[in-house]
């Protein structure tokens, strides 16, 4: 297996305002093993966070200060642009890592070149034995995993993307692909990435090794960063996903039919935010569709590859919109009626 001492990771994270765990995730990171550069890139933070990272005198932590917010894509965007190490590693300010959690990542990648990028073992910090998943596995035959058995030994599967938690990617597809798309400006980005790296021809793992714990969940409760996940959900809740890197086919078949329900269920998500958040998508399609063309020309492979692991991870129209019915019955209608 190749040994940490021979690594040289880059490894990307990204804060704003995340006082309680920007901490703790920056020290596991430099305690861990393998990692030749930490960039950390702050958002605009206006709560103090970035104060703390000054009791830390560790050459390989290197901070970059933005004057404005530009989006969690933008902003990993904008660190591995200044990285030169043949793998760059993603993890998120409200994560904490293990000492060793780039070291199968990295053999993957150093002995499979078919694989792009690998996601670590990531679990919920509330769970740190280690399963549940924090998120389901979802195979190229769209089962799902709901637990990792104990005892398990060091194992991967296919996987559609890789969750930006915790993941690492070889630089030379990282060029191919030319990173995270800036327009997921917070949340997807990691889903439209993997997308990519598929269509492109290369696998996408999950590791049982490498474990990465993360606060899942919490941001989007967050008051201050609420408004901007409903906003984004509504203009990139899969539209752009889907119209940047689906077959014209499948776009008239899977998604053309449910185009009238959208600004029903932009209202219903995210009542006047979501409904600027769809206007917004609207204004961006000359750009999306310059877009498309670049995805286009990358593609090696026909949907019908990459269709059954998004219906695996329950991300296709009629999915979506049969579980927004579901939850309107359940907790709006059936109530009135009661």
């Amino acid at each position: 297996m190749l040994k940490l001492s021979q690594l040289d990771v880059s490894v990307i994270v990204v804060n704003y305002n995340c006082y309680s765990t920007l901490d703790d995730c920056i020290s596991s990171i430099l305690h861990s093993k393998g990692v030749g550069e930490l960039l950390l890139v702050d958002n605009a933070s206006v709560d103090g966070s970035m104060d703390l990272m000054e009791r830390y005198s560790d050459a390989r932590l290197k901070i970059i200060r933005l004057d404005r917010n530009i989006g969690l894509a933008g902003a990993r965007n904008l660190a591995a642009a200044k990285t030169t190490s043949q793998y760059i590693a993603f993890t998120d300010a409200d994560s904490k890592v293990d000492p060793e959690w780039l070291e199968t990542p990295c053999f993957l990648l150093e002995t499979h070149k078919e694989i792009g990028a690998v996601m670590c073992n990531v679990v919920n910090s509330m769970h740190p034995e280690g399963f549940p998943l924090y998120c389901a596995c979802t195979l190229l035959d769209g089962c799902r995993w709901t637990d990792t058995p104990k005892g398990r030994s060091i194992c991967f599967w296919r996987w559609l993307f890789p969750i930006g938690a915790g993941f690492v990617v070889r630089r030379d597809v990282w060029d191919l692909v030319k990173g995270f798309d800036p327009a997921f400006f917070v949340g997807n980005d990691d889903v439209d990435f993997g997308v990519r790296l598929w269509l492109s021809g290369y696998e996408v793992i999950m590791s049982s090794d490498g474990t990465v714990y993360h606060e899942g969940g919490n941001l989007r409760s967050r008051k201050d960063i609420a408004p901007i996940f409903i906003f984004y959900d509504a203009m990139l809740s899969y539209l752009l996903l889907w119209a940047k890197n689906l077959e014209g086919k499948t776009l008239v078949k899977q998604v053309l039919p449910f185009s009238f329900l959208y600004p029903f269920t932009a209202f219903y998500r995210g009542k006047v935010m979501g409904v600027k958040g769809l206007i917004s998508f609207l204004k961006s399609l000359p750009s999306i569709l310059d877009e498309r063309h670049e995805v286009q020309q990358l593609r090696k492979i026909p949907d019908e590859k990459i269709i059954p692991l998004m219906f695996g991870a329950t991300m296709m129209p009629i999915q979506l919109l049969t579980g927004d019915f579901k939850f309107f019955y359940k907790n709006i209608l059936r109530k009135k009626v009661q």
